[in-house]
């Protein structure tokens, strides 16, 4: 069905009920951060006391990169992958500003379907990826790291299984006020476990930790804007033990969601996330990822307590971020 016919039967069954979902909840899975914690975009209010939200969730991403040091080849990387990721994400309240949080997510990580889709569509607006597919070849699953001559990754064989799960909470410390400029504003903490499988690279093997500030503000009733930012604190996984890793990560969130109608909104969003790798003289380790977004909500007519979106976002600036990724989700209040 043309997208001009999804939103013209979103706009004609619409209500007057108020439908801010919030911003996109994706992560960065470049597989070289997929076993690192993330913090993923949120709101800053919390699950209503005694109340649980479910949210299953899915994200497919795919991935071309091919980077080496100049002339020393001290660091020599290929990535050519789909990551997937399905979550499940369970909040519970347990006071008026306190919910606490269990992330499960499935991974996946393989040759993917979505090579020739997004080789099209990059074609189709002349933004095709500078060397990385001709070079490597698409439809094959290759992710090598290789330093200083001692391979650290090599995988050509497809791997899934339970990642590593992740314990959060979240306390609303302020609301907004309507009349005024005061936000919506919470601290949230989070604690990854090392439940993936560290031999298929779906997990790191070590603990890591996690602290953020979310605020959000909603203007003239339509227009709502995110902000926040995390630091994790991030153990070296063993396969990387030679090299110098920084110990943390910083990763932040800027979005505007806007109600097209009181039940349909679009969501615009800019995310990005600091490097712990040390200077390699290559894009994919040395540069921060910064990713733009584009979302929809629908909140249905039927049950205001359920919803969906699904989002595209791409990388802007470097090969620390996947090419494109697509995510949907479920979502459901009681």
């Amino acid at each position: 069905m043309p997208i001009a016919m999804i939103i013209f039967f979103l706009l004609f069954f619409a209500t007057d009920t108020f439908a801010k979902t919030g911003p996109i909840p994706i992560r960065n899975q470049m597989p070289l951060y997929l076993f690192y914690l993330q913090m993923e975009p949120d709101r800053a209010s919390v699950v209503e006391q005694d109340s649980f939200d479910v949210n299953a969730g899915y994200t497919v991403s795919n991935v071309t990169v091919s980077c080496f040091t100049p002339v020393s080849s001290l660091y020599n990387i290929n990535i050519d992958a789909e990551v997937s990721r399905m979550t499940l994400d369970l909040r519970y309240g347990l006071s008026e500003k306190l919910e606490a949080g269990l992330d499960v997510p499935y991974l996946s990580l393989s040759r993917g379907y979505l090579d020739e889709f997004v080789e099209g569509f990059e074609d189709t607006v002349g933004a095709t990826t500078p060397r990385s597919r001709a070079r490597q070849g698409s439809y094959n699953l290759n992710y090598s790291f290789i330093y200083n001559s001692q391979s650290l990754i090599k995988r050509t064989n497809a791997s899934d299984g339970l990642g590593d799960i992740v314990l959060k909470a979240k306390y609303q410390i302020s609301k907004e006020d309507e009349n005024g400029f005061w936000p919506n504003a919470s601290f949230r903490a989070a604690v990854k476990l090392p439940t993936g499988e560290k031999r298929s690279l779906l997990g790191s093997g070590e603990i890591d930790y996690g602290f953020g500030v979310l605020l959000d503000k909603t203007f003239s009733e339509k227009i709502t804007v995110y902000t926040g930012c995390n630091f994790v604190i991030i153990e070296k996984p063993s396969f990387f033990s030679v090299l110098n890793l920084k110990r943390n990560i910083i990763s932040g969130l800027l979005g505007v969601e806007y109600l097209l109608t009181q039940r349909f909104s679009i969501v615009v969003q800019a995310t990005g996330n600091t490097t712990p790798y040390p200077s390699s003289g290559t894009n994919a380790l040395d540069e921060s990822a910064i990713d733009l977004g584009l979302g929809v909500n629908y909140r249905f007519k039927e049950k205001e307590n359920v919803s969906w979106h699904f989002a595209i976002t791409e990388n802007v600036n470097s090969a620390s971020s996947p090419d494109v990724s697509l995510d949907a989700g479920f979502n459901v209040g009681f």
